[in-house]
């Protein structure tokens, strides 16, 4: 499977970020579909609806806080234009502009139930950083972050790269 490789300026998005198992995301493949762990009980699903979004985009985000320790979170959100009222109870998130390498599972092809998809998308993954990366002309560029992004049926992995 090869990628689109493309420029994205600064993308912005309004959700709520979760705690992490941190210490089991060491492995990439463990960070895939991470929503799929994830306990989204305390989300307010109206005002979440009420988020005015760019193209039905959603975003799955890894991010590091600077807390003084080490504490990964998970953020879920919708892409915006641009960061305005932010509802009580979820977070902005704006991610730095950048090249990536943009890789498309779209699960209408894939006809699977929740479980396989998921795992579709961990060696999705999988195949980016075992494969794709090591017979490509890129390499990961590790001062910029990954994410996925989920609209209808399509989900989008974005990995940044630059030229090996």
């Amino acid at each position: 499977m090869e990628p689109i490789i493309k420029e994205e300026n600064k993308i912005y998005a309004i959700g709520y970020s979760y705690a992490t198992d941190w210490p089991k995301l060491c492995r990439t493949v463990d960070r895939a579909a991470y929503w799929s762990v994830t306990d989204f009980s305390n989300m307010d699903q109206s005002a979440y609806a009420k988020i005015e979004d760019k193209n039905g985009e959603e975003i799955a985000f890894l991010l590091c806080k600077e807390t003084g320790d080490f504490e990964m979170r998970f953020f879920f959100g919708k892409r915006v234009e641009c960061i305005g009222n932010v509802p009580n109870g979820m977070e902005a998130l704006e991610i730095p502009a950048a090249k990536y390498a943009v890789f498309t599972l779209d699960s209408k092809l894939t006809d699977v139930g929740e479980s396989a998809y998921v795992q579709e998308i961990k060696n999705l993954w999988q195949y980016i950083f075992e494969e794709w990366f090591p017979q490509s002309g890129y390499r990961h560029d590790d001062m910029k972050c990954n994410f996925e992004v989920y609209s209808g049926d399509v989900m989008q992995i974005y990995v940044p790269v630059c030229k090996k």
